[in-house]
């Protein structure tokens, strides 16, 4: 091997080796996939904030779910306030009538000055999930009755329906600044907590 030789193959040693391009890291390191994880990072952000802003009700929405919740109620105290047994448990949801259709009178007119309320402009969708609720509610307390302990039942039913609207007036109560609307939703929120105190106290041995 003369000097030149020598000198070349000395020359090809010392060249650094090319990566190797193929395989996973050639995906990792490709600009299609960084483009593609940026893409899917900004469709996240998207659907979240879209969610986000699709699960914001209007307090015209709000006032409009809490109005069919308080008149499905009272359809369902009509049809089973008559066959509970307790004389203290009919007394009871005679009061919660009362509450429940004052306040949804009072909304009724309420929601027709603000927002030119009209329940048969409701949405399809909203009147069909109020009627869905009723209908569960109205199948448990008919299992309960043809088993026995309609009275059990129907305190703990009624006791989670006040629960639910109560939830839903501090909800509204706290989020709007009409002194009207704050008014007549505090006054039943006040009626309520003490009838759910009440129904939620309630005790067959009693009467």
């Amino acid at each position: 091997m003369d000097s030149q030789d020598y000198l070349d193959q000395i020359s090809k040693a010392a060249r650094p080796v090319k990566p190797n391009k193929g395989g996973i890291g050639a995906i990792l390191s490709s600009k299609y996939f960084k483009l593609g994880i940026v893409a899917l990072g900004l469709l996240v952000v998207i659907v979240l904030f879209g969610s986000m802003l699709g699960g914001r009700q209007t307090m015209e929405e709000r006032c409009t779910n809490l109005k069919l919740l308080m008149d499905r109620d009272v359809q369902v105290i009509d049809e089973y306030q008559p066959k509970v047994k307790s004389s203290l448990l009919r007394s009871l949801s005679a009061s919660l009538k009362g509450v429940l259709t004052n306040t949804s009178s009072q909304l009724n007119t309420y929601m027709v000055g603000a927002y030119k309320y009209d329940e048969g402009k409701v949405k399809e969708a909203v009147i069909e999930e109020a009627d869905l609720q009723r209908d569960a509610l109205l199948n448990d307390l008919f299992a309960a009755k043809i088993n026995g302990y309609l009275d059990r039942m129907y305190a703990h039913k009624m006791a989670l329906e006040i629960y639910s609207i109560m939830g839903s007036e501090s909800g509204i109560i706290n989020s709007t600044n009409e002194a009207e609307l704050k008014s007549l939703l505090s006054s039943s929120y006040d009626s309520l907590n003490n009838l759910y105190t009440q129904f939620n106290d309630f005790s067959e041995t009693t009467n």
